[in-house]
């Protein structure tokens, strides 16, 4: 019988090993990106403060970890990292720095006197190492379950619902949504909860009949997997995997293809529910940061530890689960990196855009301003979906 206390262990281990996983994995990209270019690194770092284990590698570079394991970053010589970017003054200062230290690296191999197209695919590779590990991940769960995929059928259908009102009946087989093909019950399920207040068209197969029918799904409070209220679309029929499968997941190559499929359509739903924030079809109350992260890290954590099955059976469990939230945050840590805000990612892009197309680096004075409304945008956000996310663990006791 495990104690509250392993519980809650568990539960603090899991979010940091996923966390602290795909930061390394992040920053790698960043890293191995920079070595390829030949550009000097000083630190590699995962998590902020104190360092409780570094290292020193033969190349010169510290392998650093840290006491708040919740981000990361590479060092750059001569810089924090690729996270700032000098105008034409405050590079001559930086070039005459380096060529008045005999000691440190080659100016040549300093970050910001590489050609644009180099730091901003140093850049780039971050976010890219997100989305290529959420492929990875994917596909080794894939080859670990071998994963079939069938037709959706309509099982029940709800009276008094769209559903109902659109006329589906028991043992429609869901064949496109919107022109699109749909092979799961979970891409059928996905596609229609963020879509609430919004007509779509189901192509049903009755018989050997092809149906077309039109339904809104109603915006419904429901409790997700781990106990959590959201509100999502529902048109009021249950579905279950059909009889014919369409395909399976068996070999190296069709896990691949599953892999990168599932990260397309995670991106793709992304898309379509920040598309909506912004059209004011959503609210963006299920977007979530670290403590929602953590929170449902921790309860699949938790349900998994307490099931009543032998221990190699929960452990299989424990590490398909977190392999398959670790792929999902993966994409959303992505995603987020590549917002223009010129504290992440996607901003620096957004200077070295400028710079590649005038010829010139923006202006300290104008970089710094830039800086100063993107840390404002992103604390403002953060304080947001903080408040999203304690709704939300609070909405598991309610």
């Amino acid at each position: 019988m495990l104690t509250g206390v392993m519980l809650t262990l568990i539960a603090v281990f899991s979010f940091v090993l996923v966390l602290s996983f795909l930061v390394f994995f992040h920053e790698l990209g960043h890293y191995s990106v920079a070595r390829f270019f030949g550009i000097a690194v000083d630190r590699f770092s995962i998590g902020f403060g104190k360092p409780i284990w570094r290292r020193t590698s033969k190349a010169g570079v510290e392998w650093v970890i840290s006491r708040i394991p919740l981000g990361g970053y590479v060092k750059f010589a001569g810089d924090a990292g690729a996270a700032s970017n000098p105008d034409l003054e405050k590079l001559e200062e930086l070039r005459a720095a380096y060529e008045s230290d005999s000691s440190g690296p080659n100016i040549e191999d300093i970050f910001h006197f590489r050609p644009v197209w180099q730091r901003a695919l140093v850049v780039l590779a971050g976010p890219v190492a997100n989305f290529i590990l959420a492929i990875i991940l994917f596909a080794g769960i894939g080859l670990a379950v071998g994963i079939q995929f069938s037709t959706p059928q309509v099982v029940s259908v709800m009276p008094d619902t769209a559903a109902a009102a659109a006329g589906f009946v028991d043992g429609d087989n869901i064949v496109e949504i919107d022109g699109k093909p749909v092979k799961s019950v979970s891409q059928a399920s996905q596609y229609i909860r963020l879509r609430s207040d919004t007509e779509i068209e189901v192509l049903v197969r009755r018989g050997t009949e092809d149906v077309l029918l039109k339904v809104t799904p109603k915006r419904t409070e429901i409790r997700d997997e781990i106990g959590g209220l959201s509100k999502v679309g529902l048109v009021g029929f249950r579905l279950a995997a059909g009889k014919a499968d369409v395909e399976s997941v068996e070999g190296p190559i069709e896990a691949l293809s599953y892999g990168f499929n599932q990260t397309g359509e995670v991106l793709s739903a992304t898309g379509t529910y920040i598309g909506r924030i912004f059209t004011g079809k959503e609210n963006g109350q299920q977007l979530g940061s670290v403590v929602k992260i953590a929170t449902v890290t921790g309860k699949v954590a938790i349900d998994t530890a307490k099931a009543d099955v032998p221990f190699d059976v929960r452990l299989r469990a424990w590490a398909l689960r977190m392999t398959f939230l670790a792929a999902s945050i993966s994409i959303a840590l992505g995603v987020a990196n590549l917002m223009p805000l010129p504290v992440l990612d996607g901003g620096h892009l957004v200077y070295y855009g400028y710079e590649a197309v005038v010829g010139r680096p923006l202006s300290q004075e104008k970089q710094e301003f830039g800086f100063k409304i993107g840390f404002a945008v992103l604390l403002t956000l953060f304080v947001v979906l903080t408040i999203n996310d304690f709704g939300y663990v609070m909405s598991m006791r309610s």
